[in-house]
């Protein structure tokens, strides 16, 4: 009897679960299988990533999801993991599923990422990596610099021990931050664009997640070259 009522409650739980993450943003802009995602780490810190902002940032932004936008003067695409856009500008999201402690600055090549067990392993800049999305997504829509923020998202899983950053409109913090970030900036980030605005960007880059699994697989290719991954 005790078997049957925990196969019972295990079967209700995983009901609740899927029905809250078909509700979610996420999988109405990807139509992704729940487990597929869950148990992919990158695709996972994306979708809590997703979670926190649709539920706390303000309810006339709009977010997407990898989206493919192509390089200035090239024919090269570069993928943003996450963005939203609301009065205060957009918000370019790169999700990072690290652990460890983590070191680094903004000027920096690449950072550190040190292990517990003392091993330590460098791993390319994340800022320098969003500049590129940045770049990328500020020459597509014609948009000024101060229209758009980088966010760097790190997971629960490390601890950022020594990250160093000026530049105003850079932000890098643990996904744990990211509701206090989005309350901040709802508070007292200045205007920059209307509910019109907002509607028009996300018509602009609504077609950019829809890209062909040709332009997806020449994007992977790229990076694999480029940074041997």
């Amino acid at each position: 009897m005790f078997l049957v009522l925990c196969l019972l409650m295990g079967i209700i739980i995983l009901y609740v679960k899927q029905q809250d993450f078909k509700n979610s943003a996420y999988y109405k802009l990807t139509n992704s299988n729940m487990l597929a995602v869950k148990f992919n780490k990158g695709k996972y810190g994306e979708y809590l990533t997703s979670r926190i902002i649709e539920k706390h940032a303000l309810k006339s932004h709009k977010q997407l999801v990898n989206v493919y936008v192509p390089k200035r003067n090239s024919e090269e695409m570069t993928e943003l993991d996450l963005l939203y856009i609301d009065r205060t500008g957009i918000y370019v999201i790169e999700s990072k599923n690290y652990s460890g402690w983590i070191y680094g600055n903004e000027a920096q090549q690449n950072w550190t990422q040190t292990m517990p067990n003392k091993k330590k392993f460098k791993f390319y800049n994340p800022i320098r990596q969003n500049a590129t999305h940045i770049r990328a997504i500020q020459h597509f829509l014609g948009l000024p610099n101060e229209a758009i923020h980088s966010v760097i998202v790190f997971s629960e899983r490390c601890q950022l021990k020594a990250i160093e950053v000026t530049s105003p409109n850079v932000h890098v913090l643990k996904r744990e931050k990211l509701k206090r970030f989005i309350k901040a900036q709802n508070q007292s980030a200045k205007q920059i664009f209307t509910q019109g605005d907002i509607e028009k960007i996300y018509n602009q880059l609504l077609p950019q997640m829809q890209v062909s699994d040709e332009v997806k697989k020449q994007h992977i290719q790229t990076i694999q070259q480029k940074y041997g991954k």
